[in-house]
């Protein structure tokens, strides 16, 4: 555990300065535009269950004000679903951020889902990581070039 605290204080040392010298600043509208979707893990199928190779193939669209609604398909141990999602983000000025989405599995409500993720390259990338736990499970965010920046 102090291992993992240790390098996890390394990360933030080298990465935090990275932003500030960039001069980047984010908000909600840093990121608005279509992004195609990758998330790569485990999850649980259910409560109690073992964690199980999870990945997903989807499609998020984020307004100027930090709504994000997507869909997807996602594998769960080889049991494939359709998701949908909705929610709306927190970012920070230092390009942080985190949301928790509200869930539909195949049509039926599922569970929320929380991530907190990093804004890159103008908004144009972003890296998230599922803070709920039994899951260890990340995505990254590519804005597609039909998803342009929209700064209103």
């Amino acid at each position: 555990m102090k291992k993992t605290v240790s390098v996890l204080a390394l990360i933030v040392l080298l990465v935090g300065p990275a932003f500030a010298e960039s001069g980047q600043q984010c908000s909600n509208r840093t990121n608005t535009g279509k992004y195609v979707t990758v998330c790569d893990g485990f999850l649980t199928p259910a409560p109690g269950a073992p964690l199980v190779p999870a990945k997903l193939l989807g499609v998020a669209i984020v307004d100027r004000y930090g709504n994000i609604t997507g869909d997807g398909t996602v594998s769960i141990g080889g049991m494939i679903v359709q998701q949908t999602v909705q929610g709306t983000e927190t970012v920070n000025p230092d390009c942080s951020g985190s949301i928790t989405y509200q869930t539909w599995i195949n049509g039926q409500p599922g569970p929320p889902l929380s991530f907190t993720f990093i804004i890159s390259q103008g908004g144009d990338f972003a890296n998230g990581l599922s803070t709920d736990s039994g899951s260890v499970f990340s995505c990254t965010l590519t804005r597609t070039k039909d998803g342009t920046k929209t700064h209103e």
